[in-house]
């Protein structure tokens, strides 16, 4: 079967299937790499571990040119897409830069594994490990933004944000997204941790929905649900391999955040929104009357108040350049045909 004339549930069924697969082989791989001495735990504070104690010359080369070249030929399906497509060119069957993308994507995922088989090291070595966790947490505040109009931002209850701020989201977040993915894809080897298997699968499927730009399933609520939710398993479980109690503010905060905002965009029935409700805090009640001190639960807002605070601060950046633009007039001439453009793409 030639993949132009899959359509795209059938890839994104096949992404599922495949990062599954990539699982079990990164397990069976686990052995390999008892070869290689990582970096030992300090008995104090925290570092990345999963690196070499001394790193090598062609780990780090290895590892950069893959993610530099990755990065680089997606952003050139996403400028392709974005060239030769409007918000009315939407399908279901895959275009020539659907399959190149969806290709692209494969045969680094592959590589990535085998240099991670050879040499081990991701680009870990080069970079605190803040950086691929703000990367995807940017990314989840970019989504919020985005799908303010669709589902609100609070309960429900939409923000009046300025319809150029979101357009702006819309238009530029593909390279963004595609750079956090990417970027946390080779920041990590493909070690085979409960909390690096959740997350890669989490990545591969949102490459998927990055290669599959102006196709119907890549505004299919449910499955962009599912690529925002599965944030939480994956930092819950990598906060339970680091021990001690962090894995309250990642299970609560990002729980939270699905009862403030996500599930307001599934079209649940009230009596299913009241259930996750008292789900919720049932179980607060008990982790902090049993498992931890009743003061400790100011861990629950810590996550959402991080993310609504950045998405209002980036909005008051915009309003900010806006009115600095205004002023001037540096934009003037331009603004009616950056508008225009902005809401002739939809993706």
């Amino acid at each position: 079967m030639q993949l132009s004339r899959l359509a795209d549930k059938q890839v994104v069924n096949g992404s599922i299937i495949f990062s599954v697969l990539l699982c079990v082989a990164i397990v069976a791989m686990g052995g390999i790499l008892t070869q290689f001495e990582i970096i030992p735990m300090p008995e104090d504070g925290f570092v990345y571990e999963w690196q070499l104690a001394e790193q090598t010359a062609m780990g780090q080369l290895t590892a950069w040119l893959g993610f530099a070249i990755h990065q680089l030929l997606i952003w050139g399906t996403i400028y392709y897409a974005q060239k030769h497509y409007t918000k009315r060119d939407y399908t279901d069957k895959l275009r020539p830069v659907n399959v190149w993308a969806v290709g692209i994507n494969v045969v680094f995922i592959i590589l990535h594994y085998f240099q991670t088989m050879f040499f081990y090291d991701g680009i870990a070595q080069d970079i605190p490990s803040w950086t691929a966790q703000f990367a995807v947490a940017l990314m989840l505040i970019i989504i919020l933004g985005m799908e303010n109009q669709r589902r609100g931002l609070f309960f429900g209850k939409k923000v009046s944000f300025r319809k150029a701020f979101t357009d702006g989201l819309r238009k530029y977040h593909g390279y963004f997204f595609s750079f956090a993915v990417i970027y946390t894809f080779w920041f990590h080897p493909m070690v085979p941790t409960w909390g690096h298997l959740v997350g890669f699968v989490h990545v591969i499927l949102v490459m998927t929905q990055g290669s599959l730009m102006f196709m119907r399933v890549h505004l299919n609520r449910n499955w962009m649900f599912m690529l925002e939710i599965l944030v939480l398993p994956h930092a819950f479980q990598v906060a339970l391999n680091q021990g001690g109690s962090i894995w309250r503010m990642f299970f609560f905060g990002f729980a939270a955040m699905f009862l403030i905002t996500q599930m307001h965009g599934l079209g649940l029935k009230p009596w299913m929104r009241r259930l996750f409700y008292g789900s919720f805090l049932l179980v607060m009640l008990y982790v902090y009357t049993v498992m931890a001190e009743p003061f400790q639960v100011n861990e629950v807002i810590r996550i959402p108040a991080i993310e609504y605070l950045v998405l209002f601060i980036m909005y008051g950046i915009f309003l900010l350049g806006a009115w600095i633009v205004s002023k001037t007039g540096l934009g003037s001439h331009k603004g009616t045909m950056i508008e225009s453009e902005m809401s002739a793409v939809g993706d």
